[in-house]
């Protein structure tokens, strides 16, 4: 057989294999809808006739075999249940915004001035927090505040140490700080009795040996002044703090002069306490803080007892809360 009659019969090979693959697609029913007898009803897929070759070279023809359902997504869909719906003692709080970086308009500014008596006078603008509750922080002074409607306030604040640092925070966020130099303060002493409750706590000092009641007995309600103080004559207690606050944080400061007394005296520290129905039989806490002209500064937590209900209305002190005050020349 010649070259040329070879290549005529592999030619009509081929074009006779093409002609049955088409008649073979052609001729194939198409399937109709629900015409499956056994298994769920649905759409066939067009099917496809392929033709390819295997690594031999050999003709494979095949048909996929792959079916699409539709899937009913809304059937596994789970409904949540509100969190307060489940529990119910679950008391949500009010949302807030904590701002990393203050607003435009929402710094707050807060500048220090000195007063005499080593006070420290601070003024502070938030704008962006009218009517706030604020706290105001001092080495380990903390006591509450209020700003007014257009979130301004001004507090002052007995200097601890010489070289004096202040904070406020809103709703547990530092909004602001302010330093400033009180060398005033090497002339004073200070005892710190502070507390953060409803407690109706007092800080007392006995000067000279006295009694409670005595002209030298020296708290909050007494009639000893700044101006007493800064002439040598004897100390004087002041009040901070904010009693109407969500959390009532309270502190009462005595201060006295440092060396200036005519005599060499003791001062006894004494802490009243009011027994009521909220604490009697139970414990109170609060903390103390004694500072020597500005040069040493203690903190302490202190516990005190209080007695039975029996005696709700009546007042009780504790005389070992603070050291002993020498008020010896110097």
């Amino acid at each position: 057989m010649s070259r040329f009659t070879t290549i005529k019969t592999i030619a009509s090979t081929l074009t006779v294999a093409v002609a049955v693959g088409f008649v073979m697609q052609y001729d194939e029913p198409t399937p109709r809808i629900g015409a499956a007898a056994d298994g769920p009803i649905y759409n066939k897929a067009p099917r496809t006739l392929m033709m390819s070759t295997n690594a031999q070279g050999e003709a494979v023809f095949g048909v996929p075999d792959v079916v699409t359902t539709p899937l009913n997504h809304m059937a596994n869909v789970q409904s949540v249940v509100a969190v307060d719906v489940v529990y119910t003692e679950l008391d949500v709080p009010e949302l807030g915004v904590l701002l990393a970086t203050p607003g435009i308009g929402c710094d707050t500014a807060i500048s220090a001035k000195r007063q005499p008596g080593a006070i420290v006078e601070l003024s502070i603008s938030a704008p962006c927090f009218p009517n706030a509750e604020f706290l105001v922080h001092h080495e380990g002074l903390l006591f509450s505040a209020v700003k007014d409607g257009d979130g301004n306030a001004t507090v002052i604040v007995p200097a601890l140490v010489t070289d004096a640092e202040f904070a406020i925070s809103v709703g547990n966020v530092m909004q602001g700080s302010t330093s400033i130099f009180v060398p005033e303060l090497r002339q004073y002493d200070r005892a710190v009795l502070q507390w953060a409750s409803a407690d109706n706590m007092r800080l007392h000092a006995l000067e000279n040996g006295a009694q409670i009641g005595d002209p030298g007995h020296v708290w909050s309600a007494s009639v000893h002044t700044a101006e007493n103080t800064r002439a040598g004559l004897n100390g004087f207690v002041a009040y901070f703090g904010e009693t109407e606050a969500e959390i009532p944080y309270q502190a009462e400061v005595y201060t006295f002069p440092a060396g200036q007394m005519n005599r060499d005296s003791m001062v006894d520290l004494r802490v009243g306490v009011s027994v009521n129905e909220a604490n009697c039989d139970s414990e109170v806490d609060a903390i103390t803080i004694q500072t020597n002209a500005g040069q040493m500064l203690v903190k302490s937590d202190i516990v005190a007892r209080m007695p039975s209900c029996d005696q709700i209305g009546e007042i009780v002190f504790f005389d070992d809360m603070f050291s002993d005050l020498t008020l010896a020349s110097r």
